[in-house]
């Protein structure tokens, strides 16, 4: 388990409790984990003594040079393949959860490697085409815990291992409220953000989802851009598909029904405002689908539920389309 992020919830917890004795946040730290990644007292305790010792230096920020390309693609191929690892072993109780929170009446089990994924988004953010990634799901404690414990079994040990953050990118938890105007999803309180300090929309990160603003509810649109979605705002969903992915999953499971993997979904426009901003959108798949091609993956787009977008891309012999039920 990465010390990085048991550190960031360690800090975050105590930001918003600043009095919390070291028994009640070894206890609350153990009932956000796995049960298997439940940390002692005495390293909760060497972390708080860590954390009290912010008189340390800054480091100096790593050029993203040439090499660093490499770099990324060799730090995401890990992370993808350590996310599916995690998603396809989740526990029957986990996986019943996760049903409960989808609505769906029942789910295979490869549901979670399919349609929870966060690799490609976290691709598009060390390429600098998102200032960060939000991880979450809604649910109860296991849902919690599933995230969690992606974020220390799988992308902080990426981070560790590839020194990230000495290129600028941070990992934050976020035990404060994050309002949005939502019913289905009404807040992040929970989730995690990978962040890219060097974005020019570093701080519109910082204000939306880092720095507690008390009873403030932020609109949709303003999350949106937030998270560089391409057109942000309304209830439309369009899907990217990673093709590669979703072959392999395939492969590792035996199962030739498997749903193709989401590599990034967002919620879009519709109606007359989106009509003079449908070639925004397929500028931003194909700027997604040329970093996806440089490590080895194939972008396709679902519009099933945009039948607007659906209809624009069929008019102009769009070929990454995926069409069939």
């Amino acid at each position: 388990m990465a010390d990085n992020a048991l550190r960031e919830m360690v800090r975050a917890l105590r930001s918003q409790n600043p009095g919390i004795g070291l028994k009640k946040l070894t206890t609350e730290v153990s009932a956000l984990l796995p049960e298997s990644m439940a940390p002692e007292k005495n390293k909760i305790k060497d972390i708080c003594q860590h954390l009290d010792a912010q008189d340390q230096p800054g480091t100096q920020l790593r050029t993203r040079n040439n090499g660093f390309d490499a770099r990324v693609r060799a730090a995401i191929e890990m992370f993808r393949d350590a996310e599916r690892a995690y998603m396809l072993a989740l526990d029957n109780k986990t996986k019943r959860t996760i049903r409960i929170a989808s609505r769906a009446p029942s789910h295979p089990s490869w549901y979670a490697a399919s349609q929870l994924r966060h690799y490609f988004e976290v691709l598009l953010t060390l390429k600098g085409k998102k200032p960060c990634t939000l991880m979450t799901m809604n649910g109860g404690r296991e849902n919690a815990a599933m995230i969690n414990g992606i974020m220390f079994q799988c992308l902080a040990p990426m981070m560790e291992q590839f020194e990230l953050e000495s290129f600028g990118f941070t990992l934050h938890y976020l035990a404060h409220d994050v309002l949005t105007e939502q019913v289905l999803h009404p807040g992040f309180k929970g989730a995690w953000i990978f962040a890219d300090t060097q974005a020019e929309k570093w701080s519109q990160v910082e204000d939306i989802f880092l720095l507690p603003h008390p009873g403030r509810r932020n609109p949709d649109d303003a999350i949106g851009a937030a998270l560089a979605y391409p057109v942000p705002g309304g209830d439309a969903t369009v899907l990217y598909i990673d093709s590669t992915e979703t072959s392999e999953l395939k492969r590792i499971t035996g199962d030739d029904k498997v749903d193709g993997v989401i590599g990034m979904e967002f919620f879009c426009i519709e109606g007359p405002l989106m009509q003079a901003r449908l070639s925004t959108l397929v500028e931003h798949f194909y700027d997604c689908s040329k970093i996806a091609h440089n490590v080895g993956m194939e972008l396709k787009m679902n519009a099933k539920e945009h039948p607007l977008l659906e209809r624009f891309l069929l008019h102009i012999g769009f070929n990454r389309l995926i069409t069939e039920p």
